[in-house]
């Protein structure tokens, strides 16, 4: 299902599994783990890798039993080559024990870094979702209380110098019915940040691709921005049409040149084995009905397994493809414990042909 139809029929192409960049982030001893795993553009030879929960300590028998698990880490990627010595990973140590990057400063809750960024003339700028923990003992056991902004005027400091100002983005909803949140620039286009959302319908269970947009020097100005509704742009976030269902929380959003529209990548339904598309010729769409090009095998070693995060890295893909990454879970924590050969991003390109 989508709403305003664009072919995509002509667009094909080929997947292959991207073995040095899962070899690259199998590691034994600091960052063994890590789900979300988004890019932030920094320069034409810098990427920030964005983390949630995220595990540091060594590996014991090729498990993280002993390892502790933080809410946030980043790496940083120096090059495109997927080259150990080029990627450095960065969180806190507190009281000789690991702890996250960034915390909350009104003590609620902590941040997973599930929006992404977006590097601007004026500084860098992280999204962090802010959770909080329910009493629901299972690995879902949490909800968000909306989103803040990082912001953050020395990227090029090392990270634990970061000076970070908090900014709460109003533009958030979540009833019995319906949860509404923006929260994820994706890219800049004719001076123009554009910050895609989800709305979801908890009673169907489907999450719809939301959009909004604010010029670049206006991004911490929330009077500025606007949402796509109704073939124009509104200022009633409430209202932002719903341009594409069966999305998850987290998506990428990207123009490819040798497709010359703009794709975005997602896990279905946001926790599945399979990996969707869409294309469209504008950022608003019409977007075209999604199609799957790759099923994780993951979901096939337990009963307990699950995949999400689906997204693609359009800074480290090549001229004529796109790398894709995906993390895959267990709904029995003890058994995501024991099993270092998930929670990690898992790689693959998708490679497209004439």
């Amino acid at each position: 299902m989508c709403f305003g139809f664009t072919g995509s029929e002509d667009i094909r192409f080929n997947i292959a599994i991207d073995n040095e960049y899962n070899v690259l982030f199998t590691r034994n001893k600091g960052w063994t783990g890590g789900d979300i795993a988004s890019t932030v553009k920094l320069t034409d030879s810098l990427t920030l890798w964005l983390f949630g929960d995220s595990w540091i300590g060594d590996l014991k028998k090729n498990t993280h039993s002993g390892s502790a698990m933080i809410c946030n880490s980043l790496a940083i990627q120096y090059g495109k080559a997927a080259n150990e010595k080029n990627l450095k990973f960065y969180y806190l140590t507190k009281d000789r024990k690991p702890a996250p990057l960034f915390t909350p400063a009104d003590g609620k809750g902590q941040y997973w870094l599930t929006g992404g960024g977006i590097m601007t003339e004026s500084g860098l700028y992280l999204v962090a979702g802010q959770i909080v923990k329910t009493d629901d003992n299972s690995v879902f056991g949490f909800k968000s209380i909306g989103n803040t902004i990082l912001a953050i005027n020395n990227p090029f400091d090392e990270p634990e110098k970061w000076s970070v100002e908090e900014t709460k983005i109003p533009f958030f909803l979540n009833t019995d019915d319906t949860e509404i949140e923006f929260g994820s620039p994706q890219f800049i286009k004719d001076g123009r940040i554009y910050i895609y959302g989800v709305e979801f319908r908890k009673k169907e269970n489907d999450r719809y691709m939301i959009l909004a947009r604010v010029a670049e020097e206006h991004f911490l100005n929330f009077d500025k921005w606007e949402f796509y509704s109704i073939g124009q742009w509104g200022k009633d976030f409430t209202k932002a049409d719903r341009l594409c269902n069966r999305y998850g929380a987290e998506y990428s959003v990207s123009f490819h040149p040798f497709l010359n529209k703009y794709i975005t990548v997602y896990t279905e339904l946001g926790m599945s084995d399979k990996i969707m598309i869409r294309t469209a010729g504008s950022p608003e769409g019409p977007w075209s009905e999604q199609k799957e090009v790759y099923k994780a095998p993951e979901t096939g070693w337990s009963k307990n397994y699950f995949c999400y995060a689906g997204r693609a890295h359009i800074d480290l893909s090549g001229s004529d493809d796109l790398l894709v990454s995906y993390v895959c879970n267990s709904f029995d924590f003890a058994e995501m414990v024991s099993d270092n050969r998930i929670y990690r991003p898992k790689f693959l390109r998708i490679k497209f042909e004439k």
